[in-house]
Order: structure tokens, then C-alpha cells, then sequence
């Protein structure tokens, strides 16, 4: 009888260590868990982003930008998949202050009403509107700076014929609006940097060029060259990258010499707009591209900013 007490006291024991032991093994991997979501709930951006699985992360240069004096503006025409509006949300959380719109996103009285809300709520403003296509009918042309002026930009890009030239100067005096012409790749319009300087000889300070580096490039020019020739008269720079066999690929990544043309740039004392965007893609693999080319830009600009 004394036996068979102890053999169900020896079980019981056995049972309850058992018990003791699965209990604190649960605690164990509950304690494990809590320790990796902390872990990964207080990891910095940076941190996160050296994961190679992870996204990259947006890094706008203000500081830099603030001490050349230029602004930097993302260009809606880039984020194709989108309506204005999310676009505009888009840039705000990639904490861009300044944006570039495209004439076919504000196309009515409510259009526009819709984006000047949207700015005024994310801080945000439109500093150039184009590419803009106008004719020689001042009715028409006046259409184009009264949206312009609504829209409070600073500056329309545009791809003029030769005979409006006169007619811009004249409009971009009147509503203090700069006017600047975009060069295309060869044999479009404006291709070559020695026409555009005829264009421009005899006009007001108003007038002058946003330079697309990539179409230079892609016309067989020096992007350097042409921007150093331009010299005074450039008010915008479309930024963007291309590889050797011309297709589009990030900022810095191709080649394009965009520090060359950014240090050119300094040494002019350029003061203008530096609009960036990418066309190839959509979705979230557009975005990351996007923010590659925003952080390579940047990295060029910490550069230009500390050499003296």
C-alpha cells in the first residue's frame, strides 16, 4: 500500500514539473516575440532601409538646398498611376516642400479649387507649370498665365513656336511670371543650346530655359557644355538619368553627369528650380526608383554645399 502512495505521488510530481517546465517555455518564446516586435518598432529609418528586402528611404537634402538657394520639385507628370491630388499626398510624405504640374491636372474651376486646398492643407506649392504648348493667340496665351496666376507658379515651362516668343516676354512681364523654354532631344524643337541662345537675345530676364540634361545627352551634347553656354539665362532643370543604351535609370546611376552640371550650376550662381522625376514603371516600383534618384540628388547637393 506504502508502494503504490509513493509510485502516485512519483507521477504527480512528474505531471507538475512537466507542467512547471511547458509553462516556462511559453514564457520563454512569449518574452522572445515581445522582444523582436520592440526591436523592430524602434529601429531607425536608416536602420531598416540597410535590409535589403526593406524599401529604400527618402532622404531630402533642405539643408543643402536651403544653403545654394535652389528648390527642389517633384514632377507630377512622373507618378502617371495617380490623380493630382494623391500625387500631391505622395510627395508630402516624401517630404517634398515644391512641385512641378502637369497642364492636364488642372483642367477646370474645381480642378484647380481641389489643388489649392490640398497645397494650402499639406504646405505645400506648385513652382512650375508645364510643359505648356502655346499658340500665338494672346486670348489663348492670356488663358495660360491667368491658370498660372491662380495657381500662384512661379514659372511655365513651355515648347513655343518661334513667332509666340515676343507675346510671352510681353504676357511674363505683365503677370511677373518667368517663361522657360524646354530644349528636346534632336531634331524637335529647341534641341540645340546655340538656338535657344538666338531665341533669347534681345528678351527680358523673365524669359528663359528649363534644361532637360537628358535630352541633351540624348541628342549627342555635353549636358555640361550646353548648361556652361546657357549660362544666366537657365531658370529650371529637369533632372533625370539615362544608361548607355539610352534607357532611363536612377540619377547618378547612368550617364549623365549630373555633379558636373549641378557644380556648373554653383559656379554660375544658379538660383532656379531643380524639378526631378522618372518616367519608367508605376506603382511602388516607380516610388522607389523615384526616391533613389531623390537621394542621389541629395548626396550631390551635401557635396556642392560644403566645397567652398
Amino acid at each position: 500500500m506504502m508502494i503504490r502512495t509513493q509510485i502516485k505521488s512519483l507521477r504527480r510530481g512528474h505531471r507538475e514539473n512537466h507542467g512547471l517546465r511547458l509553462c516556462a517555455r511559453l514564457r520563454w518564446r512569449s518574452m522572445a516575440a515581445l522582444c523582436v516586435v520592440l526591436l523592430l518598432a524602434t529601429a531607425s529609418p536608416r536602420a531598416r532601409a540597410a535590409d535589403a528586402t526593406t524599401r529604400p528611404v527618402i532622404h531630402v537634402n533642405h539643408a543643402a538646398l536651403l544653403k545654394l538657394s535652389w528648390q527642389l520639385a517633384g514632377r507630377c507628370a512622373t507618378f502617371h498611376d495617380r490623380s493630382a491630388l494623391e500625387t500631391i499626398d505622395l510627395l508630402h510624405s516624401l517630404n517634398f516642400h515644391h512641385l512641378e504640374l502637369a497642364p492636364d491636372e488642372a483642367q477646370s474651376p474645381d480642378d484647380v479649387d481641389a489643388l489649392l486646398s490640398k497645397l494650402k492643407h499639406v504646405h505645400m506649392d506648385i513652382v512650375s507649370f508645364g510643359v505648356v504648348r502655346p499658340d500665338d493667340n494672346e486670348s489663348d496665351v492670356r488663358k495660360i498665365f491667368d491658370l498660372a496666376k491662380t495657381l500662384r507658379a512661379k514659372t511655365i515651362v513651355v515648347d513655343p513656336p518661334d513667332d509666340s516668343l515676343e507675346l510671352l516676354d510681353k504676357l511674363a512681364g505683365e503677370y511677373r511670371i518667368n517663361v522657360a523654354i524646354v530644349n528636346f532631344p534632336k531634331p524637335a524643337n529647341h534641341w540645340n543650346p546655340d538656338e535657344e541662345l538666338r531665341l533669347l537675345s534681345g528678351r527680358s530676364g523673365r524669359m528663359g530655359i528649363c534644361a532637360d540634361i537628358v535630352a541633351w545627352q540624348s541628342s549627342g551634347l555635353s549636358p555640361v557644355q550646353c548648361v556652361r553656354k546657357l549660362a544666366g539665362h537657365i531658370l529650371e532643370v529637369h533632372l533625370s538619368d539615362v544608361d548607355d543604351q539610352g534607357r532611363e535609370t536612377t540619377l547618378g546611376a547612368g550617364v549623365v553627369d549630373v555633379s558636373g552640371i549641378a557644380s556648373e550650376l554653383k559656379t554660375q550662381g544658379f538660383k532656379g528650380i531643380c524639378a526631378i522625376g522618372y518616367a519608367t514603371g508605376s506603382g511602388q516600383d516607380l516610388i522607389d526608383h523615384f526616391t533613389l534618384s531623390v537621394n542621389a540628388f541629395s548626396d550631390i547637393l551635401g557635396e556642392l554645399s560644403r566645397a567652398r
